[in-house]
C-alpha cells in the first residue's frame, strides 16, 4: 500500500496514528534535553517549515497525561531507551498557540488572548480543585477558565498555571508557545477600518 502524505497536519500523535509520510524529527527531543544547558529555545525558521508540528510532537513525547510508547514506536528517539524511561510522559505540558490573537481593534485582539488562554487552560480542567494548590491560584485559574479575567490575571497567566502544574504534579512544567509573535505583528499592521494598538498589545 503507497503511503499517503498529510498536507497541513498539524497534531503529531494523529499524524502518527493515520500512517501517513513523516519524517523523522524525533531525534531533536534528545538534542534539545540532553545535549544543551538551555532553559528556553527558539525556533525562528520561516514559515511552513514544520515548527508547529515539531512543538506538538513535543508535547506528546513529555505530556504525563499520555502514554506515547506507541506513537512512538519504531521512531529514533527510541533508540535511547533510558532517555525515554526517564523522560517519555513524565512531566506537565502547557502548550499555548497565539496565532489567532489578533483583531481590527485592541479590544477585539485582547478577546481573542483571554479566549486563547482559556482554551488552553481548558486541557487542565479540575486543576483549579487540587489541595495541592493555593485557593488564590484556584480562583485566578477559574476566572481565566471562564474568561472572566482581569488585565492582572490575563498578564499573568501562564506564570500562574505553570505555577500550579508544578504544585500539582511536583514536577517541572514544560511550556510550548507557538506563534509567540503574532500578537505584536498584527498589533503594529496598519489596518483598513482597524487601528494600530501595538503599546496597549505590548
Amino acid at each position: 500500500m503507497a503511503m499517503r502524505i498529510s498536507v497541513g497536519g498539524e497534531s503529531f500523535g494523529e499524524l502518527r496514528q493515520s500512517g501517513a509520510y513523516y519524517v523523522d524529527k524525533t531525534e531533536l527531543i534528545y538534542e534539545l534535553t540532553c545535549e544543551t544547558l538551555n532553559k528556553v529555545t527558539l525556533f525562528t525558521r520561516p514559515r511552513r517549515f514544520g515548527k508547529t508540528l515539531t512543538m506538538s510532537m513535543m508535547e506528546c513525547f513529555f505530556d504525563i497525561r499520555r502514554d506515547s510508547r506507541e506513537v512512538f514506536a519504531g521512531l529514533d528517539i527510541t533508540k535511547h531507551e533510558d532517555f525515554c524511561r526517564e523522560w517519555m510522559n513524565q512531566y506537565p505540558v502547557l502548550f499555548v498557540s497565539f496565532k489567532d490573537v489578533q483583531g481590527l481593534h485592541f479590544e477585539d485582539a485582547y478577546g481573542m488572548l483571554k479566549y486563547t488562554l482559556s482554551d488552553a487552560l481548558h486541557s487542565y480542567t479540575g486543576l483549579e480543585k487540587s489541595s495541592r494548590v493555593s485557593e488564590e491560584d484556584q480562583q485566578a485559574f477559574s476566572r481565566i477558565l471562564s474568561r472572566k479575567a482581569d488585565a492582572g490575571d490575563v498578564k499573568n497567566s501562564l506564570r500562574l498555571v505553570t505555577r500550579m502544574l508544578r504544585a500539582h504534579f511536583g514536577k517541572p512544567v514544560i511550556l510550548l508557545i507557538d506563534e509567540y509573535d503574532v500578537p505584536m505583528a498584527k498589533a503594529n499592521e496598519p489596518k483598513e477600518g482597524g487601528e494600530r494598538y501595538y503599546p496597549q498589545m505590548l
